[in-house]
């Protein structure tokens, strides 16, 4: 991965979108500088890191609806995989070597989406809901769009540690089949393939210097 360091007065003006980039997320990446009793490092990624995949699959989610006679008419999402994971798009290491707790706060911005395969596309709308429904999460955007979201967010830096601090969007993917049954038959099937972000996510993890 290819970075381009961050101007001191970038850092400054807490400012995580670098203009002339022709992307909302640049790739940077800072020598350490001083603001205060901190020393930071930061990143900020063009393309969000999809990591920290948790199987979320109940036995519930996954039982496979067998032919029930001729009261089973209709359409069901029926779901092989839910892994839940984390799309990040900022991290900074944050040096304290006070003897006091600091703040640290920037302007920080992340990745809305909702995409894959649902179905024929005349059907999207009617299919995304079943298939939203049975996952049990609800997207925060709708189905086929991605936008960028800016806030300013503030973490509690501890005294004498080196913290790592991180930003972005909770997301789940998940895979199956959109089957219509008539009669307890199925009569069509399609393949699902969707993944989607849900809500936002901090975290920082502290160690001691």
């Amino acid at each position: 991965m290819n970075f381009k360091k961050l101007s001191i007065a970038t850092v400054l003006l807490s400012s995580l979108v670098v203009s002339g980039a022709g992307s909302a997320f640049a790739v940077s990446q800072g020598e350490p500088i001083k603001i205060g009793n901190l020393k930071i490092v930061e990143l900020v990624y063009e393309n969000p890191v999809e990591y920290d995949f948790t199987t979320a699959l109940t036995k519930n989610d996954s039982s496979k609806i067998a032919p029930m006679g001729n009261d089973m008419t209709g359409k069901v999402y029926e779901m092989s995989k839910k892994d839940l994971y984390k799309s990040k798009s900022y991290e900074a290491d944050i040096e304290n070597d006070s003897s006091e707790n600091d703040t640290f706060s920037r302007k920080v911005t992340r990745k809305t989406f909702l995409t894959g395969k649902v179905g024929a596309s005349a059907e999207t709308k009617v299919n995304w809901r079943i298939i939203e429904g049975k996952v049990g999460i609800n997207a925060e955007v709708s189905f086929g769009d991605e936008d960028i979201v800016e806030t300013t967010h503030s973490w509690v830096i501890p005294k004498r540690t080196i913290t790592t601090v991180e930003y972005g969007s909770k997301a789940v993917k998940t895979t199956g089949s959109l089957n219509e049954y008539f009669q307890g038959r199925v009569v069509d099937s399609n393949y699902v393939n969707v993944k989607y972000s849900y809500k936002e996510y901090s975290s920082k993890k502290s160690k001691d210097l």
